[in-house]
């Protein structure tokens, strides 16, 4: 009987400390995943075909350099390919919007930015009214496409939609007070 073979193959210095700085600026790149793709599920899927995509170039890497946008590139075209093979149109971006976000993006959102910005989403969601914020829950974290929300609460698809967008709206009109306000001079 023979030995059996290794399940993986040892990784070199090098890649490890690539998957280490991947690990450090996880919480960054996964906003900006986010910010590319608005299903949750997607983002999980992206964020691990990133990680492969990212030990598999590791030796392209350069140390020192910055890590950050070297990773959000890789992302970025992981979106992209994801978006090009979705067959449900509701979700999917065109590549111009992906591009456009992705220019848009913060370059170097930290950590305690991000739990600001979480902090400040979750006020503004408490502002809203109870069925504007049922729905964007059943949307944003449960993961339901309008029409299936629609059947859920015996609405139309164009209510849910409404509802959605004016939401979306108050949400982006809170924010942007609250950042106004974070960076007013005292």
């Amino acid at each position: 009987m023979s030995d059996p073979k290794p399940l993986s193959v040892p990784l070199d210095p090098h890649t490890l400390g690539v998957q280490q700085l991947f690990v450090q600026h996880q919480r960054q790149l996964r906003v900006f995943v986010l910010a590319l793709t608005p299903d949750f599920a997607a983002a999980d899927d992206i964020m691990q075909e990133t990680f492969l995509e990212v030990s598999r170039q590791a030796a392209a890497f350069v140390p020192g350099s910055n890590f950050p946008a070297w990773a959000r590139r890789i992302a970025k075209f992981k979106v992209l390919a994801l978006s090009r093979n979705r067959q449900r149109a509701a979700l999917r971006f065109a590549d111009d919007v992906v591009e456009a976000l992705a220019a848009a993006a913060p370059a170097d959102l930290d950590e305690a930015q991000h739990d600001a910005a979480v902090g400040e989403l979750r006020k503004c969601l408490d502002k809203l009214g109870p069925a504007a914020r049922e729905l964007v829950r059943l949307r944003y974290f449960g993961e339901h496409l309008p029409a299936e929300i629609a059947a859920l609460r015996l609405q139309s698809v164009n209510a849910i939609n409404v509802t959605l967008a004016r939401s979306r709206a108050a949400l982006r009109e809170c924010m942007e007070r609250g950042r106004r306000l974070r960076e007013a001079p005292p």
